[in-house]
């Protein structure tokens, strides 16, 4: 298993782009300074009206294939 700190910091305005689906993956470095990306639709749920701030973990099986996606 695979797990990856990610800070992110989206405006709403940059948000808009992945919530209506003109891009669909999200390109992030990790606090280890890996690059990593992954399907933007697991940050709508963490969208306020700033837009989507925090520290997210990310953690995949060995296959690098998602298994979970959580605010920390």
């Amino acid at each position: 298993m695979r797990r990856f700190r990610l800070r992110l910091a989206i405006s709403r305005q940059e948000m808009e782009d992945y919530y209506t689906g003109r891009a669909a993956v999200v390109f992030a470095q990790a606090d280890s300074g890996e690059s990593v990306q992954f399907p933007a639709r697991l940050l709508r749920s963490h969208l306020d009206q700033r837009g989507v701030h925090g520290v997210f973990e990310l953690i995949t099986g060995d296959d690098y294939k998602l298994r979970e996606f959580r605010r920390v």
